[in-house]
């Protein structure tokens, strides 16, 4: 009698749970897991009151690499791949990111008669463009941040003119993270960024005072 009311309770929730299941009682889905999202943060260099140079510098939004044009954090495990967190990301692509700091700690310092952003519809002088290369998390027992930017230094007034770009330079640096994961990421980037954008700065005002 036993078995027969057990085999009876199997039966009807092999039946009943499916049921359930479609009807929606029985909730199965978890809920989604949060997104993080990070952003470069740094001090702009300090104000230049003397020896502004008068010429107005825009600064066009940088390309990025195509391994690295998303906004997703990256890092790289061992030669040949890319890996990247699902969960955690930049709040926007690295080549919006790079110029957009660029062209602050530009204005911020003074140095030139104006800086101007890529949406800006004012004339300039002098354009710099360029192409962020590496912007990635060298995993590893220290994890390292690797940032490399090529920058293009043009006289506007020179567009069709082959002397137009008056500098062309590569700048790369890997700062070692504090911290492990996105986290240590975004200071350690925040770092790399600072540093090469004080040495475009002081690249392009040298290459301006010579000019």
């Amino acid at each position: 009698m036993q078995n027969r009311i057990l085999t009876s309770a199997i039966l009807l929730s092999v039946f009943i749970v499916p049921i359930m299941i479609m009807s929606g009682c029985i909730n199965t889905k978890h809920a989604p897991l949060e997104i993080h999202y990070y952003t470069l943060e740094y001090d702009p260099p300090p104000f230049v009151k003397a020896n502004q140079l008068p010429y107005t510098v825009k600064i066009e939004q940088f390309q990025t690499s195509p391994l690295y044009d998303s906004n997703r954090i990256i890092f790289k495990k061992e030669d040949y791949t890319r890996d990247e967190y699902a969960y955690h990301k930049w709040r926007a692509h690295p080549g919006e990111l790079v110029s957009f700091f660029l062209t602050r700690d530009f204005s911020e310092t003074g140095r030139f008669q104006a800086t101007l952003y890529y949406e800006s519809n004012l004339p300039y002088t002098h354009l710099i463009t360029g192409v962020v290369e590496d912007f990635y998390l060298q995993a590893g027992d220290s994890g390292k941040a690797v940032l490399s930017i090529t920058v293009n230094l043009v006289d506007s007034t020179r567009r069709n003119n082959s002397n137009a770009i008056l500098m062309q330079k590569k700048y790369r640096l890997g700062i070692e993270t504090k911290t492990g994961g996105p986290q240590g990421l975004a200071n350690a980037m925040s770092t790399a960024m600072q540093q090469i954008s004080e040495d475009i700065l002081m690249d392009v005002a040298d290459r301006l005072e010579k000019y």
